[in-house]
């Protein structure tokens, strides 16, 4: 009777162990525009970094919570959606969580992707590939981007960021996200139009420029900038 009892609890927890090696799992990605420190949880899961990117594998709760911390603060707390065999890659602006890719973790029973919100080699041709407006231009690393925006948050007037950002981009491109959170602090919506056209010829993830709409205070500015995007 014993032998049948723990017979019957090996079988149980190997059929257990089978089903948890056999589950897909999931990748989330987070990036923090907003420069810092911060402490990321995924559930109970903990990423720690001062360069603004979080990155979270072999996600197997298709709701995980996710939590934000900076300093002793909680400055953010939500759950999200992952589907298995998927990177989920979210950024943070100041308080909004926003989706900024879902993209297929395998080609061809390959792992495809790069290290944050692309495929890689022969697998860049997918549903949503990259987009690279001039071989001469890079996307700013977060360490590079925290200095720029250091400096840049220093400054006083318009003519004296724009100086700034054209230093910047003649070698260099911004993200939509970093575009955002440049504009936000022109005084003039003129001026922020400006340069958002300006950005706009070299954002390296130009699908999504349409968010920095919400930078500009008077809506003939803001229509403005949408009739510039809708240009062919």
């Amino acid at each position: 009777m014993k032998t049948t009892i723990f017979l019957g609890l090996a079988m149980s927890f190997a059929t257990l162990s089978f089903a948890q090696n056999n589950r897909r799992s999931a990748e989330v990605f987070l990036e923090i525009v907003n420069p810092g420190k911060y402490n990321v949880y995924l559930d109970e899961e903990l990423v720690s970094s001062a360069h603004g990117r979080f990155r979270f594998y072999d996600v197997y709760n298709s709701t995980p919570v996710l939590s934000i911390i900076q300093g002793n603060t909680e400055i953010f707390k939500q759950q999200v959606k992952v589907i298995p065999e998927q990177r989920l890659v979210l950024s943070l602006e100041g308080k909004e969580l926003i989706t900024l890719k879902q993209m297929n973790i395998f080609r061809n029973r390959q792992y495809a992707l790069d290290d944050f919100d692309g495929y890689t080699g022969d697998y860049n041709t997918g549903i949503v590939p990259p987009v690279l407006p001039d071989p001469n231009y890079r996307l700013l690393s977060p360490e590079a981007f925290q200095e720029f925006y250091s400096s840049y948050k220093k400054s006083v007037f318009d003519s004296e960021r724009v100086r700034l950002i054209n230093a910047v981009s003649k070698n260099a491109s911004f993200s939509s996200s970093q575009s955002k959170l440049i504009l936000k602090t022109f005084t003039f919506d003129g001026e922020r139009l400006k340069i958002a056209k300006s950005l706009y010829q070299t954002v390296v993830d130009p699908q999504n420029y349409f968010t920095v709409a919400e930078t500009f205070e008077f809506p003939y500015y803001k229509d403005e900038f949408l009739k510039y995007l809708e240009k062919p």
